[in-house]
């Protein structure tokens, strides 16, 4: 019975919807002008940059070999056509990775829309369509290219495919193909997060619960899907670690993930958190004023005996992720992002179950406190660190040097000039030569600065440094500024940005 509510956009309902997200996604992706986490650009279009154009910085994660090159290749194929097309020296290098991501994004926003309705009904269609649009933290994310937001499209986009117990009707042939379709998309999420396996195993372990006759198709069909995917990354990453066709050493990146992050602990080394901080302080921040629909969303499903039975898979899921991910003893809010439209889906059922007087009230209240938010993430702070790498593009320039906490700045993905260019580095303490440079140079900056023996001709830090007396006896004066925030919580990123020539 539970099955008879089940609806599936057609063709045409899917493309109009895939067009109005990909319109608000460009819009989405034109405002973010702000630098919201290192691995946007170090982890991903840096590497993607090193591989296509020869030159760039990578960090120590792809000198111990524990990301896989799945990530930084999709955004090398960009590169790789702008570079065919002789358009590398144009803006069009900066924003093509940013457009790119925000079309997968308005991807996953019609996958959650469709996945919504095949279990809620056509009436969650526009609470859902609202909501995951509305939403500020899909609004600061979607068109930034981070692993997570990678993560976050092939997992929702498996989602849409999976045969979730209580909707899928195991004597429909059509679900076998769906799945090998889902396993596929679930495997290069994996690859790209070696962490989204936790999904999956939950997500396997109740499809085999629920499969009963089907079992031995499930198991067989995920056990070939996914040795093979897994099986084309190793040779992948192999083959660009070694830069050969040679195999004597074969690279497993998640094996090496794990080692290195987990078993190792050199994840400490980024921030420590509380085993509740997931939901005392990730949870409330990501979802702030939908809270409320959260909560009396799942309430509705719990009570609804015609609705829990299609939607309880996805919430104890979600419950095994914020559990697993709260033993983990680094945390942040990005590792939450592929849980985040299914959350979304519960709060555009309570949306959906509000009184017609309530639901407009509610609907103008999360404008007013969602769209202001995610504006001025995407559009202020943080700024001036983006702006001040566009702006040296433009500049006739000998050599760089960035006397900032490291990672503090997009890098040759974003200045494209092979030149002498250096940052202050801080290395995790892999083994006794690991120097974190920021740290040394923090303690005492004039005296870090007067071991310098080749002074480059423009500097970038922030105006908290107080340099500029300093700076001028040796030659420099400031040339520009850019506003970066109005507060922050590391203190050594307060202030304007100065570029000293």
């Amino acid at each position: 019975m539970t099955l008879a509510i089940q609806q599936r956009s057609t063709p045409s309902s899917q493309i109009f919807i895939f067009g109005l997200c990909l319109c608000f996604r460009f819009f989405n992706a034109y405002l973010t002008r702000t630098y919201d986490n290192p691995d946007e650009y170090w982890q991903g279009q840096e590497v993607a940059h090193h591989m296509v154009f020869g030159y760039g910085y990578l960090t120590w994660e792809w000198r111990e070999k524990i990301r896989s090159f799945a990530h930084p290749m999709t955004l090398g194929l960009i590169y790789k056509l702008i570079q065919m097309a002789g358009l590398e020296h144009t803006q069009l290098l900066v924003a093509a990775p940013r457009y790119f991501q925000a079309t997968l994004a308005a991807w996953a926003d019609m996958c959650t829309f469709t996945l919504a309705k095949k279990i809620f009904g056509n009436s969650i269609a526009l609470p859902m369509l609202f909501t995951t649009l509305c939403s500020w933290f899909n609004f600061l994310m979607a068109a930034r290219t981070l692993s997570n937001s990678m993560e976050m499209v092939f997992t929702i986009v498996a989602l849409n495919y999976w045969p979730l117990p209580g909707v899928v009707n195991f004597g429909e042939r059509s679900w076998l193909k769906r799945y090998r379709i889902s396993l596929v998309l679930a495997s290069i999420a994996c690859v790209m997060r070696p962490t989204n396996g936790l999904i999956w195993l939950f997500l396997g372990l109740d499809l085999i619960r629920a499969a009963k006759n089907n079992r031995i198709k499930v198991i067989f069909n995920a056990g070939i899907t996914c040795s093979l995917i897994l099986l084309a990354n190793a040779v992948l990453d192999t083959r660009l670690y070694n830069t050969s066709w040679d195999f004597d050493q074969l690279i497993f990146t998640p094996f090496l993930f794990f080692k290195v992050n987990v078993v190792n602990n050199i994840s400490l080394f980024y921030g420590v958190h509380t085993w509740h901080w997931y939901l005392s302080q990730g949870i409330p921040v990501i979802f702030t004023t939908f809270l409320p629909l959260l909560a009396y969303g799942s309430w509705c499903i719990y009570n609804d005996k015609t609705v829990y039975p299609r939607c309880k898979s996805l919430l104890y899921l979600s419950l095994w992720v914020i559990i697993i991910y709260s033993l983990l003893p680094h945390k942040e809010f990005r590792f939450l992002f592929p849980l985040v439209p299914i959350l979304l889906m519960v709060a555009a059922f309570g949306l959906q179950r509000t009184g017609t007087r309530w639901r407009k009230r509610i609907l103008c209240f999360l404008v007013l406190t969602q769209m202001p938010l995610a504006l001025y993430l995407s559009l202020w702070h943080q700024r001036g660190v983006m702006d001040v790498m566009l702006w040296l593009r433009t500049q006739p320039m000998k050599s760089l040097g960035v006397l900032m906490p490291c990672h503090s700045t997009p890098w040759a993905s974003v200045l494209h000039q092979d030149l002498p260019m250096w940052f202050l580095t801080c290395e995790p303490p892999l083994n006794e030569t690991s120097v974190d440079e920021a740290d040394m140079f923090y303690k005492d900056p004039v005296a870090y600065l007067d071991r310098l023996n080749d002074w480059p001709s423009h500097l970038v830090m922030f105006e908290q440094l107080h340099l500029d007396e300093y700076l001028e006896a040796k030659g420099y004066k400031e040339c520009n500024r850019f506003f970066n925030s109005h507060f922050h919580d590391d203190a050594r990123r307060k202030g304007d940005v100065l570029v000293m020539c």
